[in-house]
């Protein structure tokens, strides 16, 4: 189609003046980076963690005990960050490759999470100990006592290391379960003998998980615990991860204190309240 030279010059022209209006604009609108050259946008930390009320879940308040200083550290330091809640063993795996991830926790420190994980300083305790029920006549002194009994474990966790050893080399009679829910539900069915676990999660999910009510006042809690066992924050061995660690330890550092010797009101009652909770007693393998 043949289009006369004045209508021409009219598009082009017309077609300029767009192209200046746009360029204008772009240098009108200041960037933040222009507009704030001394403040860069603030860094971020993926987080992964497990379901293992009360200290962490998705459902819980603040995310749970230990979601909760997490958060109240990394904003010390002025660090956006994102927690999701992923199956154990695939949140392991996605931090150690950072397939998304760049820290995970509840981590225990052991000589294998070292070996894979940068540690932070310590975020809380774990009384990890033993529960059975009032027809097991349960008692221990030495690890190898154990071997009288049926033990249900989670496979996965990073138990005490000579403990998970006897566990996992099926040197006893034991059976890996796939979270502690399902631990505490075979212990009631009669399926084994006694249940290692966390005793504030043992707490925790008698109290509040449907099914397992009915069994809340009816399961001993041993008072002879494995290891009150630190609980920790892992970031991979990178030099990424060595300054998030610093970072992390850094806000950490700014607290007053954190749980158990002291527990935030948003989630103080994540918490069991009983005064008679066990004292740990490091023990002999032997």
């Amino acid at each position: 189609m043949h289009v006369p030279a004045q209508r021409r010059s009219i598009i082009h022209a017309t077609m300029w003046a767009g192209m200046i209006v746009c360029v204008a604009l772009m240098m009108a609108t200041p960037s933040a980076r222009a507009d704030n050259p001394s403040r860069p946008a603030k860094p971020v930390i993926n987080l992964v963690t497990l379901d293992w009320p009360p200290y962490t879940g998705a459902n819980l308040p603040d995310g749970g005990l230990l979601a909760h200083v997490v958060t109240a550290a990394l904003d010390q330091v002025d660090i956006n960050h994102t927690i999701e809640v992923y199956p154990w063993k695939r949140a392991v795996l996605d931090t150690l490759r950072e397939n998304g991830f760049e820290a995970i926790f509840p981590l225990y420190d052991n000589p294998e999470r070292r070996r894979q994980f940068l540690l932070s300083d310590p975020i809380g305790i774990s009384p990890l100990g033993f529960v059975h029920m009032p027809s097991t006549k349960f008692s221990w002194k030495n690890l190898t006592d154990l071997n009288r009994y049926a033990v249900g474990y989670v496979t996965g966790y990073g138990y005490e290391p000579r403990l998970r050893a006897m566990l996992e080399n099926k040197s006893m009679n034991s059976f890996g379960m796939r979270d502690d829910e399902t631990l505490l539900r075979q212990l009631i069915a009669g399926y084994v003998d006694v249940a290692v676990i966390d005793h504030n999660v043992a707490r925790y999910l008698l109290h509040n998980s449907p099914g397992l009510r009915d069994a809340e006042y009816r399961v001993v809690y041993n008072p002879h615990l494995v290891i009150e066992q630190t609980i920790h924050v892992g970031f991979p061995p990178s030099s990424q991860g060595l300054r998030n660690q610093n970072a992390f330890n850094n806000g950490l550092g700014q607290l007053s204190c954190i749980p158990p010797e002291c527990i935030p009101d948003a989630v103080a009652n994540l918490l069991p309240s009983d005064s008679s909770a066990p004292k740990a007693e490091i023990v002999d393998s032997q």
